[in-house]
């Protein structure tokens, strides 16, 4: 299967895909790339492992602020559901008449 990101990773795999023979992959290469206009030359540039943390951090505590009336509202009824189910855990069972 064949994903490529730029020019230079279509060409490898061309490469790879016909077994190095350097004709059969140009062909293919040709075949290929005459319908991909946009895409680059060189990979793009990955991002730092810092930037890309700090984006996913900034994402997940901007769900949480968008979230918050929600959460809290589950964290109420998390309580309440603790404290209804304690309360009649403590409460003493009346005596049996005999």
């Amino acid at each position: 299967m064949i994903k490529p990101t730029s020019k230079s990773e279509l060409k490898r795999e061309c490469l790879y895909l016909c077994n190095l023979d350097v004709a059969k992959a140009e062909k293919m290469y040709d075949f290929l790339i005459r319908d991909m206009e946009g895409i680059p030359d060189v990979e793009p540039a990955a991002k730092p492992f810092i930037q890309n943390f700090g984006e996913q951090a900034s994402g997940v505590l901007g769900w949480f602020r968008d979230n918050q009336d929600m959460l809290g509202q589950g964290v109420d009824l998390i309580k309440g559901l603790i404290n209804r189910k304690g309360a009649s855990a403590t409460s003493p069972l009346p005596p049996i008449n005999e």
